[in-house]
């Protein structure tokens, strides 16, 4: 697949998916906090503002995906085909595949902290928000706040997070659609087996991956740039909410998934059949 389908592809399932991705941010945001955002609360506090209110932050998450997915995508064209790791044995993929994202996380961390810093807005008190115009407006305020450090802080958990996913997602997916053949057997129509195994394996990582997602949101959101200690902010969250608390925010990561999925089979299923 070209890399101009590929950022299109991706765009386009944020334009769908961002709503829920609000919330999911939202809910992540305040894990710190006693008092939690449902989802209820979510859309009611969205519809407050209109259509825009349920776009809150769209243009910096778009620019996010799309710094993420041109990297990610360079980098992997450029190692697959470099003979000198194509030398290296066993020669995977995937993990060419996982090199890629982890070098896409890092370009895309400002982008990425700028995203979660502009949705999460949304449930600040106007006094507290940081009311950038625009993501260049947000770069150079970031900028001026903490210099290059503060840009990319969070960077490890960005792109260690975005690394997962892509190791993770080809097994996981394998299994599926092994175990979907065996249920249906030959007869199933293959795109809806696809869709099927997508859904299901995005659901699985959606969930393992959800508490590192929750803690992503929290570093990326905050305000500081100095160390943080990630076994802080787990026994916190712990203390406030118990085990449940590393699982904010999960229903509306599975319903953002969702349009990934379908646009996903849709997209490669007229690709390879007509290209």
């Amino acid at each position: 697949m070209p890399l101009y389908m590929a950022c299109l592809m991706k765009v386009s399932a944020v334009l769908i998916s961002h709503p829920m991705e609000l919330m999911r941010v939202n809910i992540q945001a305040n894990a710190m906090n006693l008092s939690q955002h449902s989802l209820r609360h979510m859309i009611r506090l969205m519809a407050k503002h209109g259509l825009p209110g349920f776009y809150f932050g769209f243009s910096t998450a778009a620019m996010r995906v799309g710094i993420h997915t041109f990297t990610s995508f360079h980098l992997f064209y450029s190692l697959r085909d470099n003979k000198y790791v194509q030398m290296l044995q066993p020669f995977d993929t995937t993990t060419v595949h996982g090199f890629g994202s982890f070098g896409g996380g890092i370009l895309a961390t400002p982008f990425a902290k700028l995203s979660v810093i502009r949705q999460s807005d949304l449930t600040r008190t106007p006094f507290q928000r940081r009311n950038y115009k625009h993501f260049w407006n947000g770069l150079k305020c970031m900028y001026n706040k903490g210099g290059i450090g503060y840009l990319f802080h969070g960077w490890r958990i960005n792109s260690l997070s975005s690394a997962a996913v892509a190791l993770l997602y080809p097994p996981v997916y394998e299994v599926v659609i092994d175990k979907l053949a065996l249920l249906n057997g030959s007869e199933g129509i293959v795109w809806v087996q696809e869709l099927s195994a997508i859904a299901v394996s995005g659901s699985i990582l959606t969930l393992i991956m959800t508490p590192v997602d929750g803690l992503a949101t929290l570093i990326l959101n905050d305000t500081k740039y100095e160390a943080v200690s990630y076994r802080r902010i787990y026994m916190r969250i712990l203390k406030r909410h118990g085990y449940g608390g590393f699982f904010l925010g999960w229903r509306a990561a599975l319903l953002g998934f969702l349009p990934h999925a379908i646009l996903a089979t849709a997209v490669h299923y007229i690709w390879w059949q007509y290209w």
